[in-house]
């Protein structure tokens, strides 16, 4: 198939998958089929499909999806390998980047995590030796597992950044660590004046996407939205309100309702109602699927 048609058919096949028209172990089985792809715009519908799966997965089988997920991607990295080559194409090394970046993190992979973290120290010695695709993907795998002191030394990082682009690589990563107790750092500097507030909104929402920290950024943002709301632009406020999406459970979306409802909050336009509605379709392929991909899953432990 050509490129066009193989992304056409992944497309609507995770489309229609999510529309309850094709069982979900059927798209999973698909997705074997592009283990040697190398198409970024195909791969972005797998990813994003991956991702998908992690918002709606419980914690007791998120072990077997980071199996399946590293079944499906570590071909692909292991191909690709960590440094570009001669005449490779602009979107191979950006390509390169996003499966490192999804094998460490998705995935978890631990060969992957510390190929990063030492990739990263030369990195740090000299930034020649990294290709500039990968270098995100460095942070995030590293962010991702971090501890309190990788914390304090990508804050260091965010506050001495020399451009633009290094202060908010390093500060949306400090949205991406998994203890709480960092991540409760975060949310309360993003309302304490330290971060401005055309990106502190952006901080909270990456927390809402963050399967380790989104009840803990929910329950943060019901009882700081006043204080949001009067600090942040309402822009900021619509695109932070887009991580609701990730609250995948019966029960946290029927608190999300009740809060917008009750407060009667309007983003403008039909913003909350298409958040609301990218809410309910997580909800529901949870509760239609979850039987039939924890037993899919399972073959992966």
């Amino acid at each position: 198939l050509a490129v066009t048609e193989r992304f056409n058919l992944i497309n609507d096949a995770w489309a229609i998958t999510i529309a309850g028209h094709m069982p979900l172990t059927d798209y999973l089985d698909l997705t074997a089929r592009f283990t040697t792809e190398r198409d970024k715009n195909v791969w972005a519908v797998l990813l994003d499909s991956f991702s998908f799966l992690n918002r709606i997965v419980t914690v007791e089988d998120r072990s077997a999806l980071e199996a399946f997920v590293r079944s499906r991607i570590g071909p692909a990295v292991s191909d690709l390998g960590w440094e570009p080559r001669s005449g490779e194409r602009e979107l191979t090394k950006q390509l390169r980047g996003e499966l490192i970046g999804a094998l460490g993190k998705l995935g978890n992979d631990p060969a992957i995590q510390q190929q990063a973290a030492e990739l990263y120290r030369a990195y740090r010695n000299d930034e020649t030796v990294v290709d500039p695709n990968i270098v995100p993907s460095l942070v995030a795998i590293l962010a991702h597992t971090g501890d309190t002191a990788r914390y304090e030394e990508f804050d260091e990082r965010f506050r001495a950044a020399a451009t633009p682009q290094e202060e908010r690589r390093y500060l949306y990563s400090l949205a991406s660590f998994q203890p709480t107790s960092l991540l409760e750092r975060t949310l309360a500097r993003s309302i304490s004046g330290e971060i401005r507030t055309q990106g502190a909104p952006f901080l909270v929402s990456s927390i809402l996407g963050n399967v380790y920290g989104r009840e803990l950024a929910w329950s943060f943002l019901k009882s700081n939205w006043e204080k949001m709301d009067q600090m942040f632009p309402k822009q900021g406020m619509r695109r932070m309100c887009g991580g609701i999406a990730a609250l995948a459970t019966p029960e946290q979306e029927r608190d999300v309702r009740d809060f917008f409802a009750t407060r009667k909050i309007d983003l403008g336009g039909k913003t909350l109602e298409q958040y609301l509605e990218q809410l309910r379709i997580a909800v529901t392929v949870r509760e239609r699927d979850s039987r039939a991909l924890r037993k899919y899953l399972n073959t992966y432990r």
